[in-house]
């Protein structure tokens, strides 16, 4: 599936009509998460999408103020850090859409876009609380 297929699957299991948005919500969770795994397995998940997704999974933007700041990874370890990290991007660009909701949405048609084998080696990065939020969606 291509980024707008992606993206109009999202926007369907968040009942919204602005693609904007959705896209939007979709770069930012990816972000968040493509940033939480080892560069190795970042890149393993980017090799199973299509060139317009693989842009978005490894976004820079929006991350490389904490890599120049902190020199780590992200390594949030609870879900609510998870949701708070989406929510902040959420909140700073006045996205009408919900964290939570949007992070499954993504999770979901993401699971759908990847191997079950990559689904399992990103579950496998993740702290518990973490890993039980992202096989539920």
């Amino acid at each position: 599936m291509n980024k707008d297929e992606f993206v109009k699957k999202v926007m369907e299991q968040l009942n919204i009509q602005d693609t904007h948005v959705a896209e939007r919500g979709v770069q930012i969770v990816f972000s968040i998460l493509s940033h939480r795994m080892t560069e190795n397995e970042a890149h393993d998940v980017a090799d199973q999408l299509p060139q317009d997704l693989k842009r978005i999974w490894n976004n820079q933007v929006w991350i490389t103020n904490y890599f120049l700041l902190s020199g780590k990874r992200l390594n949030y370890r609870h879900k609510v850090q998870l949701l708070t990290l989406v929510e902040n991007e959420i909140l700073r660009e006045n996205l009408p859409i919900h964290a939570e909701k949007l992070t499954q949405a993504v999770i979901h048609t993401l699971k759908e876009q990847i191997t079950t084998g990559e689904t399992e080696d990103i579950i496998a990065q993740l702290p518990e609380e973490i890993k039980d939020f992202y096989k539920a969606a």
